[in-house]
Formats: C-alpha cells, sequence, structure tokens
C-alpha cells in the first residue's frame, strides 16, 4: 500500500497519542522505509535495542505491525517488521466497532469487546480473568457469561485467532519462456499485489482453517492450569507481555502453544460498508427496500471471501424473507411486499437477478450491486464537497460530468455550459476543480 506522506504523519500522531514517543518513532521508521529487520531498525531510529524491542513488543500486541520471515543470501531467516497502516487507522473506529456489537448482539458482548481492543491480544483465560476483577458477582457465573459471549462474538466472526506470528514469506516467482506483451489492465493487477498483502495473505493462511475456532472446556482448563503454573503469565488488566520471547538477535516466537484472539476488524469494515448501503438506499427509496437490502447483506455477510466485494452471493426470495421477518422492522412486510422491493431494487438498478441459478419453481436469487452503491455514495460525498466549497454552479458542472468522466467521454465547454445552465466565462475556472475530484473519485 502506497502511504502518503499525509498519511503517515497522520498516523504518526495517533500512535503517538495512544502509546508515546518512543513507540511512534519506531512505527514512523517503518511506515517511511517499509519493512526493516530489528538491527536495521536499531540505526535507523539511533534509540537502544531495548527500546526498540519494547516498541515492537506493543506495536505487535495490538495489531499495528506483523513480523515475517525471509531468507537471506546466506541461507538465514531473517525476521523483519511492517507496520500494518490500515489496522493504525481502525483505533479511531473502536467506538463504531463498540456500537456495531451492541447493537447486533448485547452490552456483555460489547465490554468483552472492548477488553480485546484495549489490550490487542488475549487469551480465553485473560478475558475472563479481567472480567472477574470487573464484576462484583460470583466467578462461575461471570466464568459462564464470558463463554458464552464469547461464543457469540466468534460465531458472529467479530472476533477471530491471531495469524501466524511470523509466517515466511517466499519470493515472487518468476515468469519462464519469452515475455509476452502484457495490457496495462494486467501491469496494474500484477502491481496491486503489495508486499503488504503478501505478508498479510501469508499471517493468515495457516490459521484460516482454524481462525474461528474454539476450544473445548477440557482445552480451556489445561491451558488455565499451565497459566496458574507459569510465573510470568499475565494478570487481569495488565497489558500482555512477551517476557517469555528470545531476543537473542532477532525477535523470535514463542515455542509453547497459546491460543491468542483479536478482534476481526474487517468483519467491523465489512457491517460499516453495509450500513452506509442499507442508509442510502433508504434514502433514495424508503424503509421498505433498506430492510430488504440489510435482510440480504446479513445473510450473505459471512460468504464475503473481501471485503471490498462488488457483488453479495446470490439469495434465493424464500431465504432472504426468512431473513427479513427474524428482525422487528422486517416482521410487519409480507412477500409481496418484499418482492416489490426486490423489483424497485433491480430496476435502479442496485440489485440483480441472476437467473442462471433459477430453479424448478421459477424463482430468481438476487445479488446486491454493492459496487454500484459504493459508487453512489462517493459521488453524493464529492457533489457535497463541491457545492460547500465552489458553489452552486460548480455543482451543476459536475453533477453533470460526473458520468462522463467514468464513461470516458468528452463535451465541449459549449456543451456543458448549456446543459449546467452556466455562463460559459465562468465554466473554465470550476470545470479545473472538478476535474480534479472527478478524476480522483473514480481512481
Amino acid at each position: 500500500m502506497t502511504v502518503t506522506n499525509s498519511g503517515i504523519q497522520y498516523a504518526v500522531q495517533i500512535i503517538t497519542k495512544h502509546f508515546g514517543n518512543l513507540v511512534a518513532k519506531v512505527c514512523e521508521n517503518l511506515l517511511k522505509s517499509g519493512p526493516l529487520n530489528l538491527s536495521a531498525l536499531i540505526r535507523s531510529t539511533k534509540l537502544t535495542p531495548q527500546q526498540v524491542k519494547n516498541s515492537l513488543l506493543i506495536l505487535v500486541q495490538h495489531n499495528c505491525v506483523q513480523p515475517f520471515a525471509l531468507e537471506s543470501k546466506g541461507g538465514h531467516k531473517v525476521v523483519q517488521y511492517m507496520a500494518v497502516y490500515d489496522n493504525i487507522l481502525h483505533r479511531l473506529r473502536f467506538a463504531k466497532f463498540l456500537s456495531i456489537v451492541s447493537q447486533e448482539l448485547d452490552d456483555d458482548c460489547k465490554q468483552l469487546l472492548a477488553g480485546l481492543l484495549e489490550h490487542g491480544r488475549l487469551t480465553q483465560q485473560q478475558l475472563t480473568d479481567r472480567a472477574n476483577q470487573k464484576s462484583k458477582s460470583n466467578k462461575s457465573q461471570v466464568q459462564n457469561t464470558v463463554q458464552e459471549c464469547f461464543v457469540r462474538l466468534v460465531t458472529s466472526r467479530f472476533v477471530e485467532r491471531c495469524p501466524a506470528p511470523e509466517p515466511f514469506l517466499e519470493e515472487a516467482p518468476l515468469q519462464e519462456g519469452p515475455k509476452k506483451p502484457r495490457s496495462k489492465s494486467a501491469k496494474m493487477v500484477q502491481v496491486s499485489e503489495t508486499i503488504e498483502q503478501r505478508v498479510l495473505a501469508a499471517a493468515a493462511r495457516p490459521m484460516e482453517a482454524v481462525r474461528f475456532s474454539i476450544m473445548t472446556d477440557s482445552e480451556t482448563d489445561a491451558l488455565s492450569q499451565n497459566n496458574e503454573n507459569n510465573s510470568s503469565s499475565m494478570s487481569a488488566g495488565e497489558k500482555r507481555k512477551y517476557d517469555d520471547l528470545d531476543f537473542g538477535g532477532e525477535l523470535g516466537s514463542n515455542d509453547k502453544e497459546v491460543i491468542l484472539w483479536r478482534a476481526n476488524f474487517e468483519q467491523f469494515i465489512r457491517c460499516l460498508r453495509h450500513k452506509a448501503c442499507v442508509e442510502n438506499v433508504r434514502t433514495r427509496h424508503d424503509d421498505g427496500a433498506a430492510v430488504v437490502l440489510r435482510a440480504v447483506l446479513k445473510a450473505t455477510r459471512t460468504a464475503e471471501n473481501k471485503v471490498k466485494t462488488d457483488y453479495s452471493v446470490p439469495l434465493k426470495i424464500d431465504a432472504i424473507y426468512t431473513e427479513v421477518i427474524d428482525s422487528e422492522a422486517g416482521r410487519s412486510l409480507t412477500q409481496d411486499r418484499v418482492r416489490a422491493s426486490l423489483s424497485l431494487l433491480c430496476g435502479a438498478p442496485l440489485v440483480r437477478g441472476v437467473y442462471e441459478d433459477e430453479d424448478e419453481d421459477g424463482d430468481v436469487s438476487y445479488s446486491v450491486d454493492l459496487k454500484k452503491i459504493i459508487e453512489l455514495l462517493q459521488t453524493n460525498e464529492v457533489e457535497s464537497i463541491v457545492l460547500k466549497r465552489y458553489g452552486k454552479d460548480a455543482y451543476r458542472i459536475f453533477r453533470f460530468t460526473v458520468k462522463p468522466v467514468k464513461c470516458w467521454s468528452v463535451f465541449e465547454t459549449d456543451k456543458i455550459s448549456e446543459m449546467a445552465l452556466v455562463d460559459k466565462k465562468e465554466h473554465p475556472r470550476f470545470s479545473i476543480s472538478c476535474g480534479r475530484m472527478t478524476t480522483c473519485i473514480w481512481r
């Protein structure tokens, strides 16, 4: 990911506010220089080795840095550290994440998630210990409540197991044979896979099968007994420290298998994205269409493989109606009303009918065009900026040109002035500023 200087400064301010100047200095060097090993990071920051190690421990603990291993020319494994820019920005969204859990689950789940957001990574036992300190109820009752809330958070995919601590990043395979001419679009696809994406994919790959797998009670008891016999176990309420890591040359990994959990940022961003789509449909159409759209997105949320999905998974009318009546707002809607809302959305067009999945009864599966709705949201946002900053004339020019710019069509100045009802003399001054914004929104 290419981060601008302003973006780096913004991320550094967040880290400075949350963890202090020393940690922010280490993070700033990683953001500016890219992945670095421990020795290179010590040289660039001019801090003591212990200060750099402690800073890295904090950043890794709070999911702001991801270690990964590379094979050096001499055949030795070298651990490097990479700042995860998106996770740093997510720290400003914690209040929104807690609000989502409070609305979709309950306040007990919200309190449990608050512990994970505060400490970054915790085990189930540490979550239970933290709840015991904060509650005056019976310990067994608190433990049952924590277990129940934890299961609900993991089942809803708001909490996940932490990725591999130091994934091995293989070199990109070299193409053999004669080089074939590539189109510009193919080149853009190849360049889009950054080292950050490769590292995060390598870290998540070994844990994907058990990403949302919860330990049984016997395993939890065994882990609890192991922690009690361990003098280095963390007391509830403290930030977890990796005291048993090997600091011989690089930050090592713990041989003992301790299952750590963290908040699943992808799921929360997906929820916020869906919420924005639903509110956009509510504004453009009505509450009934918004309820139907929300039901479709909620039912297909777990099937989305990435955050920025263009289309939701196709869903039949019976499954949609079952999800609609599961909410309080949807219980007053009949199946005919749901069909009418889907027809309205298909005509917008914000929902498409997948006719190839048509069954024997003639029911068509419906898929939400998330890309189209997000584009409408982006356009609305830029339109409001143009209106506030440049006035009504620029606003009318922008509304007229935004669609042709997307389609790479060209209009003469006289034509734009005539259609947008703007004086031709004023048009060039507005079109330059609006053209830049139009280009940015469709990048």
